[in-house]
């Protein structure tokens, strides 16, 4: 099977989609206003984010098999939680995030301008989970 750096772009395009929405859906749920704040924060990074994928969008060929995982397993979100408990999800997602950007840089690796950008994107990501867990030490 060969994949496109465009089919590439579309996986990460569906993941900052996805949780865009998750975090903008949570938000208007949650009944706490700190989890519905951070949430709101949380979407317009992923927002951020897809921005610039859609960007960088292209279709050079490349010949790997790859796989990304993660996002299911970080766990679901209710109204009702804590903003402890948000926060918990919301670094599982991140880490998820930045374990997806560095499978892409790896896959770039014979291309270091695109390689760059991935690893750029997981270190963002990384960036969110640092600032998720210095959160978490107020709840």
């Amino acid at each position: 099977m060969q994949l496109t750096v465009s089919d590439i772009l579309d996986v990460a395009i569906k993941s900052e989609e996805s949780s865009c929405k998750f975090y903008k859906d949570m938000a208007a749920k949650a009944q706490n206003p700190v989890t519905e704040k951070v949430l709101l924060k949380l979407a317009q990074d992923e927002q951020d984010h897809l921005n610039y994928l859609l960007w960088l969008k292209s279709g050079e060929p490349i010949n790997e098999q790859v796989y990304f995982d993660g996002f299911e397993e970080a766990g679901e979100l209710y109204p009702e939680m804590s903003p402890g408990e948000v926060l918990q999800v919301a670094m599982q997602r991140e880490g998820a995030a930045a374990k997806m950007y560095r499978q892409m840089a790896d896959i770039f690796k014979k291309h270091p301008d695109k390689q760059f950008i991935f690893e750029r994107m997981a270190r963002e990501e990384d960036t969110h989970s640092a600032a998720i867990a210095k959160m978490m030490e107020q709840f």
